[in-house]
């Protein structure tokens, strides 16, 4: 009895006493060929469900980019120079991400979601929005209200993806010693998503010209984040924008010789009309 028990307890299926009666034994053996049957198919279906769900949550996920792009689109179809930036500062977030160490599939995440920083813009009247020059102070109070727009229309979303968004667009100005908008956040009660893209926001509005001023030249940009840690920016987040650096000249530079080429098809479709 006790081996039967240490047999079973190691794993055996079945177990036969000598002498053993042919019948019993054929009979045995055809239970045990009628189990390793049954949990092979089992298995080869429990395969086949985690391949079902694995292929609902990538189309999920297509879904929920489109609907990102599509957004972005759409907040930037006013102004193409808006569309640019969206495009610069979801690439500056992912490479500050980056350098932070967080997660790859997080730093993807805050890539597709950073864009939608501004989408609150379109809550903005174009009298304020597409002024040429320098915002009045009650003009610039309803600038202000784009970050609290671009929250309220994406919060309620149930994709997990436009729910950062929604974070992104609402922490994006708020700063770290508490004196931003539209909640006055301070410290690590800011999101870290809009910690990262109050960054990269800042310092592509910095690097391009603007109707109220120029571009400014890369290395005070660079400077005045570093100089502005611990009062505007995360002390943290501004540490990894600094490891981020070279990464970040290289996206300027793709975006400068795109931004050259589409300058010079629009002058050869010119020219051919």
């Amino acid at each position: 009895m006790t081996t039967r028990m240490a047999a079973l307890n190691a794993g055996a299926i079945d177990f036969l006493t000598k002498p053993v009666d042919p019948i019993e034994f054929m009979a045995r053996m055809q239970n045990i060929v009628s189990l390793a049957e049954a949990r092979r198919q089992l298995a080869e279906r429990a395969e086949w469900l985690r391949q079902e769900v694995d292929k609902a949550v990538r189309e999920l996920r297509e879904r929920e980019e489109e609907i990102i792009h599509r957004l972005t689109l759409a907040a930037g179809y006013k102004d193409p120079d808006t569309a640019r930036h969206t495009m610069r500062v979801a690439l500056y977030s992912e490479a500050i991400a980056i350098e932070l160490g967080l997660p790859e599939d997080r730093c993807r995440d805050i890539r597709l979601a950073a864009p939608m920083h501004d989408i609150g813009k379109v809550g903005i009247p174009d009298t304020v929005l597409l002024k040429q020059g320098k915002l009045t102070e009650n003009e610039f109070r309803q600038m202000q209200r784009h970050a609290q727009i671009g929250s309220d229309i994406l919060a309620k979303s149930h994709s997990s993806l436009l729910q950062l968004a929604a974070e992104i667009a609402s922490a994006h100005h708020e700063r770290w010693d508490g004196q931003g908008y539209p909640n006055r956040l301070a410290g690590d009660i800011i999101p870290l998503s809009g910690r990262i893209v109050c960054i990269a926001d800042n310092f592509d509005a910095l690097t391009t010209e603007r109707p109220y001023k120029p571009a400014w030249p890369y290395e005070q940009t660079v400077q005045h984040i570093i100089d502005r840690a611990g009062t505007q920016f995360d002390p943290v987040c501004v540490a990894a924008f600094r490891r981020a650096l070279p990464r970040i000249q290289e996206i300027m530079e793709l975006d400068r010789q795109q931004r050259a080429q589409e300058m010079a098809d629009e002058m050869n479709g010119a020219s051919a009309a």
